[in-house]
């Protein structure tokens, strides 16, 4: 039997005109008013995980639970700040963070490290099919992860907002579906 998981990207607020490094707000989704697509894949799934920071509002049938692993990065004393200001005010750091996977200039948690976490946590999936709602970024990096390509990939990579992505794994290998 294979593992499926389904990634659905949560838009978290940040505005695109003047975007911004996320904090861990929590962020209430009503269990009505979600888009339709959105809608039926929750109805449908038999699992559904979050991170703690994302309420999901009652009316569910399928078994939520909430996990750390799927909580965006701790961009540390960057958080909420104007990405525009910190690559103006801090431009070596701002270089850094966005050429060093490894690298951590906010004070907070590197690239490297979140990897680490959501590749544990996709390590862990059983064979039950998973709907997991989660921010943009660990979407990009479960699919690195998930289809084991370089880190930097995480730039080339951009999931809409509430855009739903599938990933099947078959013998401990995962697969990007495409539909």
């Amino acid at each position: 039997m294979a593992a499926r998981l389904t990634l659905i990207s949560v838009p978290t607020g940040n505005d695109r005109r003047a975007p911004h490094f996320p904090g861990r707000d929590r962020l209430d989704l009503p269990a009505e008013g979600l888009p339709e697509a959105v809608s039926r894949c929750l109805a449908d799934a038999d699992r559904l995980v979050h991170p703690p920071e994302i309420a999901i509002g009652a009316g569910h049938p399928a078994p939520v639970e909430t996990t750390k692993a799927l909580s965006d990065l701790d961009y540390g004393n960057w958080t909420n700040r104007a990405i525009a200001d910190i690559a103006g005010a801090e431009p070596a750091a701002f270089e850094l963070w966005r050429t060093d996977m490894t690298a951590a200039p906010h004070g907070g948690e590197s690239f490297a490290v979140a990897r680490q976490r959501v590749g544990r946590w996709l390590a862990s999936l059983a064979e039950t099919p998973v709907v997991a709602l989660c921010p943009t970024t660990i979407v990009r990096l479960a699919l690195v992860t998930a289809l084991e390509a370089p880190l930097p990939l995480i730039w080339r990579l951009d999931p809409m907002p509430w855009s739903a992505t599938e990933l099947t794994r078959h013998g401990g290998r995962w697969a990007l579906r495409l539909t």
